[in-house]
């Protein structure tokens, strides 16, 4: 299938941006409480339809040491078969990269799963520790994705990390289920349709990552998309 949007910047409404980005700030000094791990950085990807068509969106810039960086980030579009939110995407599982011995190990795993995928980067330069966190929807379907990646060895590997980074995200779920019943004024998440997923080969790095099978991920019990715009009065 052709990837008409794929990598091209599509508008994010300012408010969508603004209702996960403080969200996202406040995981990113969790995971640096007592500890500075080398370029972590997050962001948020949304499930959206361009054209009868599902791709994952970049909602927002990457919350780094540095603050936000957003130039040239927002609003990147990929099939849902991108990476390890691809692999969230399609399992509805939390995805992370698999806790190992030693950097050099890492690596050289890195090399082959990088050679089977044809990703064509440097696994010298890779990142070491990957998640992936889904936010589904009432019916199963992928509404939101937490990625996160640093370069600390199994930085994402422990679980405790992983399910307080859950658990923040399940209060982030019931808050937005608020706000949909019971939305501001000026306010409104506007639907958006469902749509045949535009998929490419899976570029998951299959040795490396794994699926999260013992901690849930957060659900949304009554919101299907997010689409945050300001709307009339």
């Amino acid at each position: 299938m052709t990837n008409t949007f794929r990598g091209n910047p599509e508008p994010v409404p300012s408010a969508s941006q603004l209702a996960v980005i403080p969200f996202l700030a406040a995981i990113d000094g969790f995971l640096r409480q007592g500890r500075e791990p080398a370029g972590l950085r997050l962001t948020m990807h949304r499930a959206v339809n361009r054209e009868g068509q599902v791709y994952l969106q970049q909602v927002c810039g990457y919350i780094r040491e540095e603050g936000l960086e957003w130039r040239g980030k927002v609003g990147r579009t990929y099939p849902v078969s991108e990476g390890i939110m691809g692999a969230a995407f399609k399992t509805r599982s939390i995805w992370r990269t698999k806790k190992f011995s030693t950097l050099r190990e890492l690596r050289s795993r890195l090399a082959i799963d990088i050679k089977k995928t044809k990703d064509g980067r440097d696994p010298a330069k890779v990142e070491v520790s990957f998640l992936a966190v889904p936010f589904l929807g009432p019916q199963d379907q992928p509404v939101l994705i937490l990625y996160a990646d640093c370069n600390e060895l199994n930085f994402f590997a422990e679980d405790k990390r992983v399910s307080s980074i859950a658990a923040m995200s399940k209060g982030f779920c019931k808050l937005f289920d608020t706000l949909q019943a019971e939305p501001f004024l000026n306010l409104r998440n506007f639907p958006l349709q469902d749509g045949q997923p535009v998929e490419d080969e899976p570029t998951v790095y299959p040795s490396v990552q794994e699926a999260v099978k013992k901690i849930a991920p957060p659900r949304f019990g009554i919101v299907r998309s997010f689409n945050y715009e300001a709307a009339a009065a």
